[in-house]
This record gives structure tokens, C-alpha cells and sequence, in this order.
């Protein structure tokens, strides 16, 4: 079988490996390793979320035994922490700057689908809420390497790989998969950069 020239590492792979991101053919490698970094920056911001939740949880609980508090209000601390404080965090993680601390550590970002800048905590709150209905993470986890996952619909919102974020395969606007050209407009069904066809499938989905 030939091979086909990724839009995204713009190196050639056997056209059997071609996966779809964003509606956009890219080679095996890109899609995964676009995916892989998406899965691991969840897991080191959950790992990260678990440990600081847990160490205030039990500093908190200590300096309440410590001053003698009642045992009423220990359990309270306790249980608003628990359903309240630390989801609230972890659904907010991802609006510093569209980065959350695995996601500035991956090099991915999440940003409005439309305008194309960063989220801040209001729109990271709303994409994330859908991870507090049981079983939704691992769902989540299984869908999310075609691009959009769950949440991204209402909060309007799409992960970039920040390397490639004006790429069109990101950015979502027509472009010659040779050049890269902007065919926004272009109705000649020809790149006028390079002379390469620009049929349908050239065209990246936002």
C-alpha cells in the first residue's frame, strides 16, 4: 500500500495506519502520541489533586483536634472537603491559562472551540462536571483520542497540541494538506501555493 504524508509530522506513513483527529487523517504516531499525552496529563493531575487533597484533609483534621474543636465540626470539615472543596478543585483545574499542572507539563492546552483562547475556571468548572457522574472518567478516557471527548460539547471548548495549535488541524480551517496553505475561499479545487488537488477531505473539522 503507498504511503501518505501526514498533515502533522509531514512525514510519509503506509496510508493503512491513518487515524481521524479532529475529522483530519494524521499517521498512527501523531494520533497516539497526541492521545497519550492528553491520558497522562488526567493522570498526573489526579495523582497530584489526590495527594494535596489528602494532605490538607488530614493537616486541617489535625489542627482541629489540636484546639479541641467538636466532633461535629471535624466531620463537617470533613465531609465538605470530601463532596465539595476537592472536586470543586479538580473540575477548576484547567483554567489557568486553558493548563492544568499535567497539561503544562504534556505540552497540551484547552481552549474555546470558537475563539480559540484559553479557557479560564468558569468554562474548565463547566467541562469538567461531567467526570462527577460514576464511570464517566473511564468513558472519557476511551473516546478522547478522536479529539473531542464528553464535556467539550456545552463547554464549547477542544484540546490542542500546543506545538501544533496553528495547525489546521487544530485551528479547523480549510489548508492544502501539502503547504498548509489557507484555503479559506478557495473554490479553484487547486492549491495555489503548491498546485495540490484540494478535495473534501483536505478539509480539517473544527
Amino acid at each position: 500500500m503507498s504511503d501518505t504524508n501526514c498533515p502533522l509530522c509531514r512525514k510519509d506513513r503506509p496510508a493503512r495506519t491513518f487515524k481521524t483527529l479532529y475529522g483530519s487523517s494524521v499517521c498512527s504516531k501523531c494520533y497516539y502520541g497526541f492521545g497519550n499525552r492528553r491520558q497522562l496529563a488526567f493522570v498526573l493531575d489526579w495523582f497530584l489533586w489526590y495527594f494535596v487533597s489528602y494532605a490538607l484533609g488530614v493537616t486541617g483534621t489535625v489542627m482541629l483536634l489540636v484546639i479541641h474543636a467538636p466532633d461535629a465540626a471535624v466531620t463537617a470539615f470533613l465531609v465538605v472537603g470530601a463532596y465539595v472543596a476537592a472536586p470543586l478543585a479538580f473540575f477548576c483545574k484547567d483554567g489557568f491559562g486553558g493548563h492544568s499542572p499535567g497539561r503544562a507539563i504534556c505540552g497540551v492546552q484547552v481552549i474555546d472551540r470558537d475563539t480559540h483562547a484559553p479557557i479560564g475556571f468558569r468554562t474548565s468548572f463547566k467541562r469538567n462536571l461531567i467526570i462527577y457522574v460514576p464511570l464517566m472518567p473511564i468513558l472519557i478516557a476511551l473516546t478522547l483520542f478522536k479529539g473531542h471527548r464528553v464535556g467539550d460539547g456545552w463547554a464549547n471548548t477542544k484540546v490542542v497540541w500546543k506545538k501544533h495549535a496553528e495547525h489546521p488541524v487544530f485551528t479547523g480551517r480549510w489548508a492544502c494538506v501539502s503547504c498548509q496553505y489557507d484555503l479559506r475561499g478557495n473554490t479553484t479545487g487547486v492549491c495555489p501555493e503548491c498546485g495540490t488537488p484540494t478535495a473534501p477531505a483536505h478539509r480539517v473539522a473544527a
